[in-house]
């Protein structure tokens, strides 16, 4: 029986692998509290501690996040609500991931709309969400069926001549990683032989 745990669970990481070209079933949330309850675990990026106008590549790589186009910028601002802080992307903001991601989430002032991708496809983009009333932030969270590895935040409300407007972030929420094949298994593995040492 345990034998074939583990081949019903190699089958499935199997199968998720062979999905990354796939469109993903992914969950919108506008409400952080709603998004926070389903993905668990996750990174927060703040953008504090460092001057305005600072370039912001891979000092976020530890919490998972390398941004990637080169002109994401500290903006210091009271339209940051949460803290003051925020990553001013100019006409787009590029992430890339450490590990695979199925959870991303964020804080904007203004309109977002946020792109996902794995292994250069798009498998997701969502509506243009905005920001509440009378200069509110505004929130957008994403859960996707498919792992991604790679990201990027536009405001595409601008004009016909320029239709992506300037896109900021107040705060970025990376979920948790997806372990690798090989560790899922081992972890599997790890269960198993630990429930067989309670029953003896």
């Amino acid at each position: 029986m345990h034998i074939r745990l583990i081949q019903l669970m190699f089958a499935a990481v199997t199968m998720t692998c062979c999905t990354g070209t796939v469109k993903a079933e992914v969950q919108l949330f506008v409400d952080f509290a709603e998004w926070q309850s389903l993905t668990g675990a996750f990174s927060t990026v703040d953008f504090t501690g460092f001057p305005a106008g600072t370039f912001i590549t891979d000092q976020y790589e530890a919490l998972g996040a390398v941004f990637t186009d080169g002109n994401d910028n500290i903006h210091l601002s009271a339209s940051h609500q949460l803290d003051g802080a925020g990553l001013d992307g100019n006409l787009a903001i590029d992430i890339a991931f450490v590990s695979p991601m199925t959870s991303l989430a964020l804080h904007f002032p203004g309109h977002a709309q946020i792109d996902l991708f794995s292994n250069g496809s798009t498998i997701y983009s969502s509506p243009i969400v905005s920001g509440g009333g009378a200069g509110a932030l505004g929130f957008v969270g994403v859960t996707s069926s498919v792992s991604f590895d790679s990201a990027r935040i536009v405001d595409p409300t601008g004009g016909p001549l320029t239709p992506f407007d300037n896109v900021s972030i107040d705060n970025l929420y990376v979920g948790p990683p997806i372990p690798a094949p090989g560790t899922i298994m081992l972890l599997a593995f790890a269960s198993i032989q630990h429930k067989r040492r309670r029953r003896c």
